[in-house]
């Protein structure tokens, strides 16, 4: 298949190497350094069972690449309004784009560029990082989920499916991917939000009474705004995703580390996104408005220290 990874950072990369080593035609859309180091010495990918160098083309400009039977839109969300309209040379008549983009949001924003019909909502689990320039390390093992919007089992869908299941990618085709997106939202919302404010990781966080039920309370806040949006979501999630939570290694998750790095977040995406949606129908989300607040000052990164 042939596939452009708009955003080859820490999801993007690891599963773009993933997908190239597979076999397929792959070309990671990056910048800078990055972009630099992978066309002269390939990308690296660091995972927990294995590590290998793989050769992939890379370049800045979409226009280089032209149409691609599928899109992989892996960026930061605070890019997407620059960066949806770049998309245009990726897009022929067969080409779907897969978003596992953070927040619940992004599927929206690119069906009204692009046209909702080739796009398609997922969600990303994993902790994957750029370790270098070229060098992508995957902590906690990439797993991905998604569907069609109107929860249809596709021909299209399927096809892709193989794809990132032959990549060795656990790969899940949901008939109700909207679910999908809120679960995680649920959790990622109050996780980025509550270790960015603390500055602290997840699991060192969660030895702490009052966290973990700050944590919990977050959680709750946002599963409230997504039943209330008529989303199909189970009564046991907060507790459920707690359990999850414990029984991973250590981790930190992006906007944490984005924070401490002083660079741009997609606190708007999370936190910013469960105070807008629970304004919209009428459902309070004070713990995510103060972590909003707390957080805001910083929000967009910090300038560099003279």
């Amino acid at each position: 298949m042939r596939i452009a990874v708009m955003g080859a950072g820490g999801a993007g990369g690891c599963l773009g190497g993933l997908l190239a080593k597979a076999g397929n035609d792959v070309w990671l859309i990056a910048r800078g350094e990055h972009l630099e180091a992978i066309r002269a010495n390939g990308l690296k990918l660091i995972r927990p069972s294995c590590e290998f160098v793989v050769e992939v083309n890379a370049t800045n400009d979409p226009a280089q690449v032209g149409p691609v039977d599928l899109v992989l839109f892996t960026v930061k969300t605070f890019h997407n309004r620059q960066i949806i309209t770049g998309l245009k040379p990726l897009i022929g008549h067969e080409t779907s784009v897969l978003t596992l983009q953070n927040g619940v949001e992004s599927h929206e924003q690119l069906g009204a560029v692009l046209g909702s019909r080739i796009v398609l909502p997922g969600s990303f689990w994993g902790s994957c990082h750029i370790k270098s320039p070229g060098v992508i390390t995957e902590v906690v093992e990439a797993r991905i989920s998604f569907g069609e919007v109107d929860e249809t089992e596709s021909l299209r869908a399927l096809d892709i499916r193989k794809v990132f299941r032959d990549a060795g990618v656990e790969t899940e085709l949901s008939p109700d991917p909207m679910q999908v997106l809120w679960r995680k939202f649920i959790v990622l919302s109050a996780l980025a939000g509550i270790t960015s404010a603390s500055q602290t990781r997840i699991k060192e966080l969660l030895q702490y009474a009052d966290a973990r039920k700050m944590y919990s309370d977050a959680m709750e806040e946002a599963l409230a705004v997504g039943l209330a949006k008529g989303i199909n979501l189970p009564s046991d999630l907060v507790q459920k995703s707690l359990e999850f939570i414990d029984s991973l290694p250590d981790f930190q998750n992006s906007m944490q580390s984005d924070y401490e790095n002083g660079r741009p977040t997609e606190l708007d995406a999370l936190s910013g996104a469960v105070i807008r949606l629970g304004k919209q129908i009428g459902v309070p989300t004070p713990v995510h408005s103060f972590l909003y607040s707390v957080l805001l000052p910083h929000k967009d990164g910090r300038p560099p220290a003279d």
